[in-house]
């Protein structure tokens, strides 16, 4: 736009210009032809009128070149060759200054038409010649339209111009960010390719190179958390089991001893559960395929409820049941399964589970929200609530290792599911997963 701009207003001061002389140049021209002119022809009505020819006949010999009207008053009589102007129409300023001066010249309106007036003193009266400019304003006007498409070409030139070159400047920027952004989301692959510019390869190749370098690092810390995770199931298995041997004859050692045992139970079952987190996490992205099937979002959550020994009627759904997504059930049992856990350890205990269907023009979205009886989450903490060991510091419990929501998080990331977290009023917290279906798969199986 600001290159079409530009050209716009070169083009216009351009043609402004042109115009402007053209039409002093024209007018001149026209104005110093019809004076020489009007000045042989006064000569030649002279003569006539000396010879003795009547006004009429002196005006019959000025020859007729163009559309000129010649008009001559004698004794104070107008006499003329034609009707296009009548002697009544002339300005009186023009007589004047023609018998002042000997001759006078004036461009005038006379009915819609412009015309160019030139008087000459004679012995015996005033001759006048009209000039009709009709012709002139025709070339003018037709000129002043090609000067005004002519610029307003050069303005979509321009505009075209400056697309070319923003284009050629901007895209290999745009890619960079594009590829920011892709890494700024988790694919960690993205590479921008070379396109041999001097100016711009050197930043492609330095990009490229930070991301070699965080996709290697990020896959340093999956093998040494998956390997950790793993070396640690070994003798955790192994206290796991002593843990159980114990607890089953807790009841014949003395009442300490029972307590140190509850507590070692408690604290080994904790940190197995911490072991699968880790290996769950070291496992995301690492080229694990999903397994996508259609089934019942209802189904899925009724699963999920029954495994934790919850009541069904936590579910709450809006006037249709059959709710059909296409995903990997695994997984999202596995992000439904956290939130509540998440709810019930530190949101003072889940309240609903709520499912509805949201439908747009090609593209619907079920819509499945989690609700706590907690605290709620402060706005402050929302930004860093999925990242892996973070918990509230209003929550209800401090047990876990806040592994829960990074891993419903990125399991998410991996179904194309939107997680959100909303406060509730007047108090708790609201996890909401939106789930897009396709309208026809939904029509088809309702």
């Amino acid at each position: 736009m600001a290159f079409g701009l530009l050209s716009l207003v070169i083009a216009g001061a351009v043609a402004g210009a042109t115009y402007s002389v053209a039409r002093w140049y024209l007018l001149s021209q026209r104005e110093d032809s019809a004076i020489t002119r009007a000045v042989l022809d006064s000569r030649s009505v002279t003569a006539s009128l000396t010879s003795g020819l009547t006004p009429v006949g002196a005006l019959e010999q000025v020859p007729s070149v163009g559309t000129s009207q010649p008009m001559v008053q004698v004794q104070g009589v107008w006499y003329t060759s034609g009707v296009t102007v009548p002697p009544d129409a002339l300005p009186v300023s023009l007589l004047s200054v023609a018998a002042k001066d000997g001759g006078s010249q004036q461009r005038t309106t006379i009915g819609d038409e412009q015309y160019l007036l030139v008087a000459v003193q004679l012995d015996t009266g005033i001759y006048v010649e009209v000039f009709p400019l009709r012709d002139l304003d025709l070339v003018l006007t037709i000129g002043g339209w090609l000067l005004v498409i002519q610029t307003l070409l050069a303005g979509i030139v321009g505009i075209f111009i400056g697309r070319y070159t923003f284009a050629r400047i901007i895209r290999p920027l745009l890619r960079l960010g594009a590829g920011a952004r892709r890494i700024a989301t988790g694919e960690f692959s993205t590479r921008i390719p070379l396109t041999r510019d001097p100016d711009l390869d050197p930043i492609a190749a330095s990009f490229n190179g930070m991301a070699e370098s965080v996709q290697s690092r990020i896959k340093r810390e999956q093998r040494f958390s998956a390997n950790v995770s793993h070396e640690l199931r070994s003798p955790l298995t192994a206290v796991v089991g002593t843990v159980e041997l114990l607890e089953r004859n807790v009841k014949d050692l003395p009442e300490r001893e029972q307590r140190l045992i509850g507590t070692l139970q408690t604290q080994t079952a904790r940190m197995s559960q911490m072991l699968l987190d880790l290996l769950e996490i070291s496992r995301i992205g690492n080229d694990d395929p999903l397994l996508k099937e259609t089934v019942s979002v209802t189904t899925l959550c009724l699963d999920a409820i029954q495994v934790r020994g919850l009541p069904e009627d936590l579910i709450h759904l809006d006037d249709s049941e059959n709710h059909l997504i296409t995903t990997d059930t695994r997984r999202f049992e596995r992000i439904v399964g956290n939130l509540i856990d998440n709810a019930n350890r530190h949101g003072g205990g889940i309240t609903a589970i709520r499912i509805a269907r949201i439908t747009d023009t090609d593209l619907a979205h079920i819509v499945v929200s989690i609700e706590d009886q907690g605290p709620g989450i402060p706005v402050d903490e929302v930004p860093r609530l999925f990242e892996p060991f973070t918990r509230g510091e209003h929550a209800k419990e401090t047990v876990g290792a806040g592994l829960g929501l990074a891993i419903a998080i990125e399991q998410a990331q991996l179904l194309d599911v939107e997680l959100r977290v909303e406060s509730v009023d007047p108090h708790g917290a609201r996890f909401v997963m939106e789930i897009p279906v396709a309208v026809a798969l939904e029509d088809q199986h309702e």
